[in-house]
């Protein structure tokens, strides 16, 4: 089983311009990851894919292979399933997509260790990087036209417990929410236009 690690790295992000070459503590985004990944046991190949000369250099440098995406899959309205499968057109040898955010810096070895192993073992079609998150969540009901943030009964609804029992932490799991370290997909599920789900979704908390 051939598991590729990508890293999604574009130079045009809008947010904050080059972002995955920002230092953190003198070392760019993009070598946090690297060298995460380079640590790690379960990935066959080890790629960058982005259409910034400068983050294809660095990558380079540090052991990466480096492909290289087009205009189309690097514009603002592209979603990283677009660049994911774009990459796949090229690379037909892979069976395994282990997509890493460089900015989540500090993932660590064991978790990802951990979650390749799931996915290898071929009853997983996905597995991704949660939070347990014990929030209490509303929904606003209405678009809110006031610049406070503060809403009536009339304007929002409870999501995830009820009003009029409101739970103790110690009493409930809480929700399980993305936290967008990495998403480990099969190049079936992809193919499909999903990067999670499949015949048997599965998380793992980290």
């Amino acid at each position: 089983m051939h598991v590729a690690g990508l890293i999604l790295a574009r130079g045009g992000s809008k947010g904050i311009r080059l972002k995955n070459l920002a230092l953190l503590k003198g070392t760019p985004l993009l070598l946090w990851s690297l060298k995460t990944m380079s640590q790690s046991r379960g990935l066959t190949s080890i790629w960058v894919s982005s259409d910034h000369d400068d983050i294809l250099e660095l990558a380079h440098q540090n052991g990466a292979q480096i492909h290289r995406r087009s205009a189309e899959s690097s514009s603002d309205g592209a979603s990283s399933l677009d660049a994911i499968n774009e990459f796949l057109d090229s690379h037909s040898e892979v069976d395994v997509v282990a997509l890493i955010q460089c900015t989540s810096p500090f993932v660590r070895v064991a978790h990802l260790n951990e979650a390749l192993a799931k996915m290898t073992s071929g009853c997983y079609d996905s597995v991704f990087s949660v939070t347990r998150s014990h929030s209490l969540r509303w929904m606003q009901l209405e678009p809110n036209e006031t610049e406070v943030d503060v809403a009536n009964t009339e304007e929002i609804r409870a999501v995830n417990f009820d009003p009029h029992c409101r739970p103790k932490r110690q009493d409930w799991n809480g929700d399980l929410v993305e936290n967008g370290a990495f998403y480990l997909s099969s190049v079936q599920l992809l193919r499909r236009g999903l990067i999670q789900g499949g015949k048997d979704e599965r998380s793992a908390q980290y």
